[in-house]
C-alpha cells in the first residue's frame, strides 16, 4: 500500500512540474512577444525618416529642459531620439483597448495587464482635451499645467488617431468625425485631405493641418511632422 502511495506521489509531483515548466514557458514566451512589441514602436519612430526628421529637430532646436506635448505614439520617439521629456509616453488603462498589441493575439491582454506600464488616467485624458478644446485660452491652460513648452503632431496619422484620442476624454469621437467608408489607409488618407470627417475644428485639428492658430507658433513643418511652440 505504501509502495502505491508513494508512486502516486511522485507522479503527481512529476505532473505538478511539468504544469509549472508549461506555464513558465507560456508566459516566458508572452514576454519575449511582448518586448519584441515594444522595440518594433521604436524601430518604426527611427525608420520613418520624416518623424525622426521631426524629433532630431527637437533634439537641436530646443532647450534641454523642454517638454513636449504628442499623442503616446511619438512619445518614445521624442524621449529617445529628441532626448526631450514627454507630458505622456504611454497609453492609460482607460483606451487599453486602442493599442494595436493589445489585439494581436487572444491573450495578448495579459502581457499588457501583466507588464505594459500604463499612464495615468488623468494625464492621458488631459492631453485628450488638449487636442479636442475648441479654444486657445482652453488648450494652452492644459499644457502648462504639464509645463509643456511644444506641440508635436503628425499629419494625416493624427487625424485617423483623432477617434482614440477623443474616447481618451469621455466623449463620442463622432461627435467631432464624420463616418467614412474608407477600407484602406490610401482611401482614408484621401478622405482626411478633404477635410469633410471633421466635424469640429477643434485646437488639435487645426494643428494637425497646419493651420494658423493663435498662441502657438509653427516652428517645423516637412508636410508631416509639425511642431508648434507654445507662446502664450
Amino acid at each position: 500500500m505504501g509502495v502505491i502511495i508513494g508512486f502516486m506521489a511522485r507522479r503527481a509531483i512529476i505532473w505538478l512540474a511539468i504544469a509549472i515548466v508549461v506555464v513558465f514557458l507560456a508566459f516566458f514566451g508572452m514576454w519575449l512577444d511582448f518586448n519584441e512589441s515594444q522595440h518594433a514602436i521604436i524601430n518604426w519612430l527611427t525608420s520613418d525618416q520624416e518623424l525622426k526628421e521631426g524629433f532630431l529637430w527637437i533634439a537641436k532646436n530646443t532647450a534641454s529642459d523642454a517638454r513636449v506635448l504628442t499623442w503616446w505614439d511619438y512619445a518614445e520617439g521624442v524621449v529617445e531620439i529628441g532626448h526631450r521629456d514627454v507630458i505622456i509616453r504611454e497609453a492609460s488603462r482607460e483606451i487599453k483597448w486602442t493599442i494595436a498589441g493589445m489585439r494581436k493575439y487572444p491573450w495578448s491582454w495579459i502581457a499588457y495587464e501583466l507588464w505594459y506600464p500604463f499612464e495615468s488616467d488623468e494625464k492621458v485624458r488631459d492631453v485628450g482635451r488638449f487636442f479636442i478644446a475648441e479654444n486657445k485660452s482652453a488648450a494652452i491652460d492644459i499644457a502648462r499645467k504639464y509645463g509643456a513648452d511644444y506641440v508635436l503632431v503628425v499629419y494625416p496619422d493624427d487625424v485617423m488617431k483623432f477617434y482614440a484620442i477623443v474616447m481618451a476624454t469621455g466623449k463620442q469621437p463622432s461627435e467631432y468625425l464624420g463616418e467614412t467608408e474608407a477600407k484602406t489607409r490610401e482611401e482614408m488618407v484621401k478622405v482626411v485631405e478633404q477635410r469633410a470627417i471633421i466635424k469640429k475644428e477643434t485646437i488639435g485639428i487645426r494643428l494637425i493641418y497646419g493651420d494658423e492658430t493663435e498662441g502657438f507658433e509653427k516652428v517645423f513643418d516637412n508636410e508631416r511632422v509639425r511642431i508648434y511652440k507654445i507662446i502664450e
